[in-house]
Parts: structure tokens; C-alpha cells; sequence
């Protein structure tokens, strides 16, 4: 694997405006909750209009009352487990005379009724009369699933034996020492009450005992996990830790939100200026306090499209190469056109001598005021427009920023994310390589349930822009569909001055050769090889459950030959192949569908795995920990810079009631979103850049490889050098 070339480039220095702006805006998470601090659960309970909080007086004091109860009930537990400790001996002589059997398979649902749950962790438990704890027996299940513990039906029948039962354990995550050991923790998932009188013959069988375990749901075509109730039945569950740092952090953003739609409720005079003022001042703000009118300008509308939140595609044009084309194409989905503009959006760009883009003219393909009916209306500005080019940009801006906020962030680390982590949870017990996944692949599921609902769906861009929630769902989907990991590498820098590539490559390296060493080690490759089936298991859910592999009309007509293969005849050159699926593999097919995940192994056992193989693994596996780490960290917490100012950048632009419709000047708020539609934007955006936990560099919780955070700080001041502070790099998809 090529390895990313250091060039040197200036980081922005303190002394500078751009310098002084980064320092003054940036994010830190050190807040300290007061005594009498409104509670929110958790990230579930947050809500775009009003947020479950419990802000008033008595629910204040009744909800420190509670929580000292759980303080206390945390501790009596703790003092229970020293007090009666489940050691991990056996007790009692067991013998295959006497056995409790039975079969562990996924669900509850018609579909998934027969399907096995190998490697799964089960023991035979027994209580006494006095509370104290007894191992009887230990195990895994088979390939088909099915256990059978051997126990001693004597030492059962003892009197003090008071009950009995089966408990089936996930392996969850893996808590890693400095030296680099780790071990799974066993969570209990399923409790078998087994009445002690019905142990009296050889075998006693469980039946079938059917898993709510990781279940795929059957409501969507996207590989997304089934959460009847956050609270209750989750898969997964957020750490103490990240409770409690989501409160403190997003309460003062939801005190702002709720003042402020209070304020339009009872027509107070609410202003988009107030709105601006009282939320934390951003990049873009803190900008044009120093050099009003900068960031309005050509230089700063090119350089955050090549390393601002938007990180976008920037191809060579393919009918002029001298110039880099970025396009936005909104048509092929269902939109409402009653308030928003949503116009199929066209820049092109040329490189300046310092490696920047300077944006030289847009085109926006549809209605641009509310009585014009025809979609397919093109119109073309550049600089010498004046007032338009200004107004051009800015459809431009928010269009990218949607584009990021649902390809990039919500599709390409969120729910791309999430069809990993199902299948790791699902298949990864035994392998070590459930060690270097799944703290990586933590929380993604229970914070796309959220994102369902507040985001997505009914959610709030559905109510800031023109798409309809079918619209959002077919964004998502055919996004998706072009997703996969074999052949992927960052996106390659156009110039020095990219440092949003030269960041991304850098950190794909490091990702790569960790990826590298953990598989590589002896025993971790003992370990692989001998319960590879694992991995086979891994990889077919994968592409089983992975949407189709989607290409769109024109791609399918500039990039490939008439048998569906790119093209090799030099006319694709254009075309960036690096950070997108490679069009040169043959994709895999799962009920007669051609899939979008490529597979990672087409053998079972481990004595068959070659070289190619493992490769293929590792590559798999980098890809994974980059999307769910640095590609979610940079479209997440950049959304504060870029969409942190109303007026600079919003998702959604309305067509206005002057003459020019999109085109009318900044100064026309009703352009912008209305009033709710604002603050909630800026609730969005703080809350998404603010609330933050679980950093590789933090390691809150001790999940966190320490080969990983040795190799990022190794090349801490490589980072910095392209405006880059690896301790905001998450460590999970989770916010």
C-alpha cells in the first residue's frame, strides 16, 4: 500500500486572524454540571422542538433524590459482589451422565427462527439459600448452536441449593492495559430459569432458546439493527460516562433552543441576530468580526470546500481538465417545492498558485422562485454577476452542507457504520478480531435510533429543507449503495494546500499499519486462522444484507464499458477512483442482487485461508475503524464551523418573496430558515460539535488499543501542521 507523502504545509498561526478565530471557537468539553443542572436521560430523549429535560425546581431535587438512590443501590451491588463474588470455579464433579442441553438461535422473528448462534458463551448457574453464587458448569455453542453443559445432579440437590438456571452471554468489548493485553468483558443477555425438581435424568433440554440478539430489521432495506425500546431491549447501551458528559454538555444548547422558541411563541421580537448572538460564536462569526466580509469571499467559499465540513469531491472536469468540477445532483429524489429552494448544484473551480480553489462559475439547474415550474431550468453566474455570485455561493454552501450532513455524515459513517457493527456483534466471539472491532463499533446503532427520529424521517431536516422523508430514505439509500471497502483509500490531494486529504491519508496509514501489527502478532493470527469461520460468517452477513450496488445514470454511461467494467481507455482519468468503490471489481451477488459490500473470504476453515485472504481482512478492518473514527469525527464536529452562522450556511434556503426568489440578497431573512428553523440549526450544530465523548486520545472508558494512540501521537505535530488536534478524534460513532 502506497504510503501518503509528507509535504510540508504552514499551519494557520496564532498570530493570525484564521489562527486566533481556531483557538477562540474551538470546542472544549470541560464543563462541570451544577448542583441544581436540568437532567436529560439520555441522547434518546433529546427531541428538536423540546427536549425530555427536567428543568423545574421540585423535578430537580426529586431527581437528586434519585440519584442518590442509585448511588446508592450501585454501591450495595458493588458490596454484594465482594460479598458473595460468582468465582469462576466449578463446583461439584461434573460428569456426561447428567447435562443440560439445549439450542441458541437469533430472534423471535418467522425469518430468523432457525438460524444458529455459534460460539456463544453459556453457563449453568446455581444460587444458595444465604445469596452466595455457584458455578455448575461452562461452555460455547457449535456451529448449529446447540450446548450441552455437563453438571453434577448431586451437588444440585444439596439443600442449601435454592435455585437454578442458564444464562447465555455476549461478548461485548474489550478493555485494554497499557501493555497492550486485553479481554472480553461477559455480559449476561438471556436468563433460563431451570426448576430444580425437573433435574433428576441424563439430560434436561432447554429446547430451542431464541435470541433477541442483534436482529436485522425487516421494515427497510438498509442493514440497520432492530431497538423496539432504547431503554429497555437496546442491543447496545451507552457507558455511564457518556451519559453523563451528553448532559452536561448539551443542557446549556437546549436552555438557548427552548428560550428562544418560547420567545416566538409569545412574539417577542425574537431576531436572527439575537438567535446568532446567544448561541457560542463559531469560525464564520468570529471571522467577519476581524475582516467583515471574508468569508463571503471567493478564497474562503474554495478553501472550505476542499477542507471545511463539506470535504468535497473534487474531480477534474471532464471537458476542460484544467479545471475541478463538484457536483450536487438533488433531482432523482422526492422534494416538496411549497417553501425550500432545491436546485442540482454545479462548481468549478481552478487551482491558484498557493493550491487553493478559486470558485470561476456555478450552475443551478431548477426553480429558483416559487412561481417558476420548470426543474430543468439552467442558469450560470460567475464573479462578474456581483450580488448574484454572492447569492450563487451561498446555494452553493447549503447545498454542500446538506450534501455532507446526509452523504458524508448520516450514510457514509453512520449507518455505513452500523452494517459493520451488526455483523461483528453477530458472528465475532472467539476471533481476536472481535478485540480490534468492537470498541470502535460501539453505541453507532443506539445513536442512529435517535437520528431516526430527530433527524431523518419526520426529523428536523425534513422540516428545513425540500426533501420529503421518502426523499431523505432514497439520499441515503442509493448513497449506501455505493459504499464498500474493498479498494478504498482517502481521497488523493489535489494540492499542498488540500490538507483535508493529506489529513485523511495520513491517518489511513496509521489505521493500516496498526491494522497491520494486531493481525500479524502470532497469536492473534493463531487465533484468526483457527476460528476463521467466524470471519466467513462476518462476511456473508455482510453482503447478504448490504444494500445493491448503485451507480447513476450518467456515471454508468461516462465511466463504463458496454460489459458493465470502468472503462481503461484513458477517458475516466477525471474521474477521483481513490476514496469510492472500485468499479473494477466484479460485485457480489446474495439473492440473484448485486450487493455493494464485497466479501471478505469465500472460505470457512482456517486451514483453507491464504495470504489473499488476510489481506482482504485487514483491509476490511482498516476501513471500518477509519469510517467509524476519523471519517465521522471530521463530518461531525466541522459541522460548528460551517453551519454555525444562519445566515453564512443553513440545509435548506426558501424561495423568498422578492422578485429574484434564492438569488435575493442576504439581507431578505425570509431567504433563510424562519425563526424555529434557526435556532433549531443551531441547536443541531452544537450539539452535534459539542457533545462529545469517547476520544482514541481520552480513552474514557479503557477501550481504546494503546498501539493506536502510541502511533497518532507519534505524529501529533505532522497532524497539527495540516490544522489538525488528534485529541478531537472520536474513538466511536456515537453522537
Amino acid at each position: 500500500m502506497n504510503k501518503t507523502e509528507t509535504v510540508p504545509v504552514q499551519a494557520e498561526q496564532p498570530g493570525t486572524d484564521l489562527g486566533q478565530c481556531i483557538q477562540s471557537t474551538k470546542i472544549t468539553h470541560g464543563l462541570k454540571r451544577r448542583f441544581f443542572h436540568p437532567r436529560l436521560k439520555n441522547l434518546n430523549k433529546a427531541e428538536f422542538h423540546r427536549s425530555a429535560t427536567h428543568g423545574g425546581i421540585v423535578q430537580r431535587i426529586a431527581l437528586h433524590v434519585w440519584e442518590l438512590y442509585e448511588t446508592l443501590v450501585r454501591f450495595f451491588q458493588a458490596l454484594y459482589r465482594i460479598i458473595f463474588p460468582r468465582r469462576s470455579k466449578i463446583y461439584g464433579k461434573p460428569g456426561m451422565h447428567h447435562v443440560v442441553t439445549g439450542r441458541l438461535t437469533f430472534g423471535t422473528r418467522k425469518e430468523e427462527a432457525d438460524s444458529p448462534v455459534f460460539n456463544m458463551h453459556t453457563e449453568l448457574w446455581a444460587q444458595t439459600i444465604w445469596g452466595g453464587y455457584r458455578k455448575l458448569s461452562e461452555g460455547l455453542s457449535d456451529r448449529n448452536g446447540e450446548f450441552s453443559l455437563a453438571y453434577d445432579l448431586f451437588y444440585v440437590h444439596r439443600f442449601y441449593i435454592a435455585r437454578v438456571w442458564l444464562g447465555v452471554y455476549q461478548t461485548g468489548y474489550e478493555h485494554f492495559n497499557q501493555k497492550g493485553g486485553h479481554a472480553a468483558v461477559l455480559t449476561e443477555i438471556k436468563r433460563v430459569k431451570i426448576p430444580k425438581g425437573d433435574l433428576v435424568g441424563i439430560e434436561y433440554c432447554c429446547r430451542q432458546v431464541q435470541l433477541s440478539y442483534w436482529e436485522y430489521r425487516s421494515d427497510t432495506p438498509l442493514p440497520r439493527v432492530v431497538i423496539s425500546d432504547h431503554d429497555k431491549n437496546a442491543p447496545d447501551a451507552y457507558s455511564p460516562g457518556y451519559n453523563e458528559a451528553i448532559e452536561k454538555q448539551f443542557i446549556p444548547v437546549e436552555l438557548i433552543k427552548l428560550r428562544h422558541l418560547e420567545m416566538i411563541r409569545i412574539n417577542q421580537g425574537l431576531t436572527q441576530q439575537q438567535i446568532a448572538e446567544d448561541y457560542p460564536e463559531n469560525l464564520t462569526l468570529c471571522m467577519e468580526k476581524k475582516a467583515p466580509g471574508i468569508t463571503r469571499e471567493d478564497d474562503w467559499f474554495g478553501e472550505r470546500m476542499m477542507n471545511g465540513m463539506y470535504a468535497c469531491d473534487f474531480d477534474r472536469d471532464p471537458k476542460n481538465p484544467n479545471l475541478y468540477w463538484v457536483h450536487h445532483h438533488w433531482g432523482s429524489y422526492e422534494k416538496r417545492y411549497h417553501h425550500y429552494a432545491m436546485p442540482d448544484v454545479d462548481m468549478w473551480f481552478e487551482l491558484k498558485e498557493n493550491g487553493l480553489p478559486k470558485p470561476v462559475k456555478i450552475t443551478l439547474t431548477g426553480p429558483l422562485t416559487a412561481t417558476e415550474k420548470d426543474h430543468k431550468q439552467k442558469r450560470s453566474f460567475t464573479a462578474a454577476d456581483g450580488v448574484k455570485w454572492l447569492a450563487a455561493k451561498r446555494i452553493c454552501r447549503v447545498s454542500a452542507a446538506l450534501h455532507a450532513e446526509l452523504a458524508h455524515h448520516f450514510a457514509g459513517t453512520h449507518v455505513n457504520t452500523e452494517q459493520y457493527a451488526i455483523a461483528c456483534f453477530r458472528n465475532l466471539r472467539l476471533n481476536p478480531v472481535s478485540g480490534l472491532l468492537k470498541s470502535f463499533l460501539r453505541s453507532v446503532v443506539l445513536v442512529n435510533h435517535t437520528a431516526d427520529r430527530i433527524l431523518i424521517g419526520n426529523g428536523y431536516i425534513t422540516s428545513a429543507c425540500a426533501l420529503t422523508p421518502k426523499g431523505i430514505d432514497q439520499v441515503i439509500y442509493k448513497v449506501t449503495g455505493m459504499l464498500d471497502w474493498k479498494g478504498y483509500r482517502p481521497m488523493q490531494p489535489v494540492s499542498a494546500a488540500h490538507t483535508y486529504a493529506r489529513a485523511c491519508n495520513l491517518y489511513w496509514d496509521i489505521v493500516s499499519d496498526f491494522v497491520s501489527g494486531y493481525i500479524d502478532d502470532p497469536d492473534n493470527r493463531a487465533g484468526i486462522i483457527k476460528h476463521w469461520f467466524e470471519i466467513y460468517c462476518f462476511s456473508q452477513d455482510l453482503v447478504k444484507h448490504s444494500v445493491p450496488a448503485f451507480l447513476c445514470h450518467y456515471l454508468q454511461n461516462a465511466l463504463l464499458d458496454k460489459n458493465g467494467r470502468m472503462k481503461t481507455d484513458g477517458s475516466t482519468n477525471w474521474y477521483g477512483k481513490h476514496h469510492r468503490m472500485d468499479l473494477k471489481e466484479e460485485r457480489p451477488e446474495a439473492d440473484g442482487i448485486k450487493r455493494a459490500v464485497s466479501k471478505i473470504t469465500g472460505t470457512s476453515e482456517g486451514h483453507e485461508v491464504s495470504e489473499g485472504d488476510i489481506d482482504q481482512l485487514k483491509q476490511a478492518c482498516t476501513y471500518i475503524i477509519y469510517q467509524a473514527t476519523f471519517g465521522h469525527t471530521w463530518s461531525n464536529s466541522k459541522q460548528y464551523d460551517d453551519i454555525g452562522e444562519v445566515l453564512y450556511c443553513s440545509l435548506g434556503l426558501r424561495f423568498g418573496k422578492g422578485p429574484d426568489g434564492v438569488l435575493g440578497p442576504e439581507s431578505d431573512h425570509s431567504i433563510a430558515p424562519d425563526l424555529t428553523r434557526s435556532t433549531q440549526m443551531m441547536w443541531w450544530s452544537n450539539m452535534l460539535s459539542r457533545t462529545g465523548y469517547g476520544y482514541i486520545m481520552a480513552n474514557e472508558d479503557g477501550d481504546v488499543p494503546p498501539a493506536l494512540q502510541e502511533k497518532l501521537e507519534r505524529h501529533r505535530q505532522d497532524f497539527a501542521a495540516l490544522n489538525l488536534d488528534i485529541d478531537i478524534i472520536q474513538s466511536r460513532t456515537n453522537i
